[in-house]
């Protein structure tokens, strides 16, 4: 348990900084583009010098991304030893449970409350926007238990093609209440295609934070893993 708590540190710390740092050089210019565009309407004429510093933005993205890494990193490592047994993929059982982890903590969420482009308003307060988004959170959860006990118990009796089949039925109907889920924003005056771009933006750096996680806690494992197994008190109890 100590052992996957620190790999989940040390493996959200090093995908936060690289979160961080993209959040700066990438994300960060876009959305002050895109604040541009709904204050002034595209008028170039207005440009205001950034209130923030470069090298203030750059340590508070950076700083935020670590943190916001290790948060996910230390769920991570929790998740795996307690789950550990149940996933299915082998040695690609961490980036199952990363699947799981960005469907549960962005995807489901994201399906009634979108990322918001700069400009745009929320239609409802906190008061009723927080509840929501945790009580997504937990169906997101139920989903991905779903998708993966149905994978697990289909692929054993009838076959991995069937298993895949099952597990995506649970994605489709989380898929379907994006479609039915009543708007939850208005205004915005940044074209279509530059608002639809920043979401994507938003939802590949987020699949590749939890990507990254599950590549640097894999080989942080394994090391783990290997050392143990070299260990006096494992070769001693290989040797019973």
């Amino acid at each position: 348990m100590i052992d996957r708590l620190r790999s989940g540190v040390a493996a959200g710390a090093l995908a936060g900084l690289a979160y961080g740092l993209f959040t700066w050089l990438v994300a960060s210019p876009l959305v002050h583009h895109l604040e541009h565009l709904a204050s002034h309407g595209g008028n170039h004429g207005h440009d205001v010098a950034p209130a923030v510093g470069e090298t203030t933005m750059a340590v508070v993205s950076a700083g935020g991304g670590v943190l916001w890494g290790v948060l996910l990193g230390v769920t991570f490592g929790v998740a795996y030893h307690l789950f550990e047994p149940a996933l299915p993929g082998g040695v690609l059982k961490p980036y199952v449970l990363a699947g799981t982890g960005f469907l549960t903590v962005s995807v489901a969420p994201w399906t009634v409350l979108p990322p918001a482009t700069p400009g745009m308003e929320p239609l409802y307060g906190t008061s009723l926007r927080v509840p929501l988004y945790l009580g997504l959170i937990v169906l997101g959860g139920l989903v991905a238990a779903t998708s993966v006990l149905g994978y697990v118990r289909a692929s054993r009796t009838r076959g991995r093609g069937a298993g895949i089949l099952v597990a995506s039925l649970p994605l489709a109907a989380l898929g379907l209440l994006s479609v039915v889920a009543p708007p939850t924003l208005a205004g915005g005056s940044a074209p279509a295609e530059l608002s639809a771009a920043f979401r994507w933006l938003v939802g590949f750096s987020q699949a590749g934070l939890w990507t990254l996680i599950a590549v640097a806690f894999s080989r942080f494992d394994q090391r783990v893993g290997r050392r143990g197994a070299g260990s006096p008190t494992a070769t001693a109890r290989g040797a019973d």
